[in-house]
């Protein structure tokens, strides 16, 4: 495969060698492997250390990301005395089935890639033109609909599900909100590193007693308010985002709603701000974080990621 005649024979439809300036030869090796486990005891494996992705779909830098993403705050919170080491379970059943979808998916797009023979190859394009005649189909390969989707089925996040377009153990939605300040930003910049309770359309803090909220806060938590567009502008407090394309009301949850998400952005418990007392009660029972329900707020330091 690396000799000039090869080259010369590949490259021929498209001028040959004599039109091109060739700087390296060489054959790729791509390999698919997943360790059997992402901790052991106080070592964690992150990124390439735990997964080898082949380049067909081109998310291995994407995976080790959300490695990082899903451990750090994990650690952190553990070392601040602000959850339980039992959390640190959650980084390999979490990640670990992910990551091994995402790779298996880059391997199905190799086979279609790269078929070994005439036949297959007609079979699998004539199949995919075909499918991509309709415009559902189209946008589904188009949008990588294919593609698997990073909702946890087990892990650090209340199980069932609400009455809300969120799913608990999935990301929560980034759009572009507007703060008091006029400033427009994405919301995964406003919200920032911290445990979140988010209120939709309505102040969670309005049926949160203040020692829950003191727990929270005390806790790495912070309570921010998501409203309608032009509805915060009347509100004139801290915390409070105008969502400006609809991305949260009503696409993610109806008005009254309360979610507590997780600093990597994945939706903790949610339910109707009624129930917000119970809510922020499970979530900070499911951390392991009793010991912060009487500490003050300045007890714990700030996260730094």
């Amino acid at each position: 495969m690396e000799s000039d005649a090869r080259v010369s024979k590949l490259l021929a439809p498209w001028g040959g060698p004599s039109a091109m300036t060739i700087e390296r030869k060489a054959v790729y090796r791509f390999h698919a492997r997943t360790a059997d486990v992402f901790r052991k005891g106080r070592v964690f494996l992150a990124g390439d250390a735990a997964h080898i992705t082949p380049p067909f779909v081109g998310q291995g830098l994407v995976a080790g990301l959300r490695d990082a993403a899903n451990l750090s705050w994990k650690l952190a919170w553990v070392l601040q005395g602000r959850a339980s080491p039992e959390i640190l379970e959650s980084y390999d059943e979490e990640r670990r089935p992910h990551a091994k979808a995402m790779i298996d998916l880059a391997k199905f797009m190799g086979r279609l890639i790269m078929p070994q023979s005439a036949v297959m190859a007609l079979i699998t394009h004539g199949t995919l033109r075909l499918m991509r005649l309709t415009a559902a189909m189209r946008r589904y390969f188009d949008d990588l609909g294919i593609k698997p989707k990073n909702v946890f089925p087990r892990g650090l996040f209340v199980s069932g599900r609400s009455g809300s377009k969120l799913t608990r153990g999935g990301p929560l939605p980034q759009g572009w909100v507007r703060g008091p300040d006029g400033v427009v930003r994405l919301s995964d910049e406003a919200l920032g590193p911290s445990l979140t309770l988010i209120g939709f359309g309505r102040d969670p803090r309005e049926a949160l007693d203040a020692a829950k909220t003191r727990a929270f806060s005390a806790c790495g938590g912070k309570v921010v308010l998501i409203a309608h567009r032009g509805q915060a502008r009347h509100l004139r407090r801290e915390e409070s985002w105008e969502d400006l394309d609809g991305t949260f009301m009503p696409a993610a949850a109806a008005f009254g709603w309360v979610a507590v998400v997780r600093p990597d952005r994945t939706v903790l418990h949610d339910g109707p701000v009624a129930e917000v007392e119970r809510i922020v009660s499970e979530s900070l029972a499911l951390l392991g974080t009793p010991a912060c329900a009487e500490a003050p707020v300045s007890a714990v330091p700030a996260l730094a990621l």
